[in-house]
């Protein structure tokens, strides 16, 4: 199948639809790589009581948005708290609900524990991913 364009109106159809369906590519990578911020950062997120895990913020990008933004975040009224925990090295994050010893930063429940998933999942996943779903959304139109 090939596309014809005859005239700048069926030419502006055509940009219109092929950006809708990169836009649209790139807002299902964007979601699929929150969705797995949130589920890696939540594995590490510091746990005593369990208010600071619950406090996560999942934002998806919103539909045929020509920016698709995604965000995790942790705190609500009690970010200081969470910037405190995520930041300061020094402090002893249990691995475990109660007790135990001090975790090193990225390796079990401390801090860091939106940083280190991020880093370690960054440029290779997500470039990999929004180029399997820009092409999976340009097939699907194409059928």
């Amino acid at each position: 199948m090939s596309i014809v364009i005859q005239n700048m109106g069926q030419l502006k159809k055509a940009l219109a639809a092929s950006n809708l369906v990169v836009m649209e590519g790139a807002r299902e990578a964007i979601t699929d790589m929150t969705t797995v911020l949130a589920r890696k950062s939540n594995e590490l997120v510091p746990f005593d009581t369990g208010n600071l895990a619950r406090s996560i913020v999942i934002k998806y990008p919103t539909v045929l948005s020509d920016k698709p933004e995604g965000s995790v975040a942790y705190g609500g009224t009690g970010a200081p708290y969470a910037v405190v925990q995520h930041e300061d090295t020094t402090l002893s994050h249990p691995p475990k609900a109660k007790g135990g010893s001090p975790v090193a930063a990225g390796t079990g429940r401390g801090p860091k524990y939106l940083e280190y998933p991020l880093k370690r999942m960054a440029v290779p996943f997500f470039n990999k991913k929004l180029i399997k779903e820009i092409n999976k959304a340009i097939k699907k139109m194409s059928l």
